[in-house]
């Protein structure tokens, strides 16, 4: 796969100046002259790898994202491919290839659901769209991601893009939307997923492969480079799997851990209750990978009082109790504060200060590993 080199490209750069375009169509109109022009003289060929956006941000004296949104919109039309981790291939707009499987992009979803909308409230040809603001919060999308999908009805001939005093922009509605006879929409078909959907199903397919319930799974950097997709595409699909409960995100050295089998779950009410019929070995093997340092900090305290003391002791130093729990002072010291704010515990200073136990802590229940596995039925719960 051969790359076009920046000393390779022969066509004028363009004239911003006398050219009555913006900026970001001048590329555009560039780019598909010098790929035309290139390939008919033979200097290129279909396949060829694009320079860096950077590299031509530069050579053309423009910014990379008004490189980035010419080269979308040439893709759009025909003229490249970008693949993940290989880079912007040129390609001939005269060839349809047959996709069994359709990659969407939020773009594509967000230009769908402004079809809808125009529909949906029966807007009149010749009628103005609401502004990008109110339309980024009635589609629930970024407002980038709007205005590339109005760009994209302006391609289709949907929509006309009229520019006012100050930079403003407004969107005509000028030609009606060809419904599909099927009646269903581009992404509602079951092989239409979004490229972050696939990702996820993949990162699923994986976790369930090759870890066991408590296992650490391998972070998103090296997911990243696993399957060369993008670090922002990989946080999106395991934020989906966060929501799913598939997985547990933690902060720090604590990592990913895998919760559940979704091949053993068929409702949401079987997982809820799945926690409370698992065994003690594995149970236990959960409670070591879910919970933080102070929370089994805080167990372990919890435990050593109601074994060692009654209401009105004073317990050991907070030093003193790092060195029997194992931990270190600070988790101590936060399994302290809880227990202080619970009232089980209470902190006085001076020569006669110390930690004294207010309440015996009572003991814990299996209830506490099902809430912990299922944090999101208390949120429910309480709304």
């Amino acid at each position: 796969m051969k790359k076009i080199l920046i000393s390779q490209i022969d066509t004028p750069k363009p004239d911003y100046k006398k050219s009555q375009l913006s900026k970001e169509k001048t590329v555009l109109r560039w780019l598909i002259d010098f790929i035309t022009f290139s390939v008919r003289n033979g200097a290129i060929e279909y396949g060829s790898l694009l320079p860096s956006k950077s590299e031509l941000a530069n050579y053309l004296g423009v910014s990379i994202g008004t490189v980035q949104n010419a080269i979308r919109q040439a893709e759009d039309m025909g003229y490249f491919e970008s693949k993940q981790s290989v880079g912007t291939m040129v390609k001939d707009p005269t060839l349809v290839d047959k996709k069994f499987e359709k990659m969407l992009s939020k773009k594509d979803i967000a230009v769908e659901e402004i079809k809808k909308y125009i529909i949906d409230n029966k807007i009149k040809t010749g009628s103005q769209l609401p502004s990008v603001l109110v339309l980024s919060s009635v589609i629930n999308f970024h407002q980038n991601t709007i205005r590339l999908a109005l760009e994209c009805l302006v391609r289709e001939g949907i929509l006309l893009r009229v520019e006012l005093r100050g930079h403003k922009v407004c969107w005509i509605y000028q030609n009606k939307i060809v419904q599909k006879q099927s009646g269903v929409s581009l992404y509602e078909n079951n092989t239409c997923v979004t490229l972050i959907d696939k990702t996820a199903n993949k990162l699923k397919e994986y976790i369930v492969s090759n870890c066991t319930l408590g296992d650490r799974v391998p972070s998103n950097e090296e997911f990243s480079k696993m399957f060369n997709i993008s670090i922002r595409t990989v946080n999106e699909a395991t934020r989906i799997l966060n929501q799913q409960n598939i997985i547990l995100s933690r902060r720090g050295k604590y990592g990913t851990i895998y919760l559940n089998d979704p091949q053993k779950i068929k409702k949401q009410k079987e997982r809820e209750e799945k926690s409370l019929f698992m065994s003690r070995g594995q149970k236990e093997g959960l409670r070591n990978t879910y919970l933080y340092n102070w929370e089994k900090a805080l167990s372990a305290l919890k435990k050593y009082i109601m074994q060692n003391h009654e209401s009105g002791d004073k317990i050991p130093s907070m030093k003193t109790l790092a060195a029997i729990l194992s931990v270190s002072t600070n988790t101590v010291k936060k399994a302290v504060s809880i227990l202080c704010d619970e009232g089980y515990l209470i902190t006085q200073r001076g020569k006669y200060g110390g930690i004294f136990v207010l309440e015996i802590p009572q003991k814990e229940s299996e209830a506490f590993t099902w809430l912990a596995l299922n944090p999101d039925v208390v949120r429910v719960k309480n709304k």
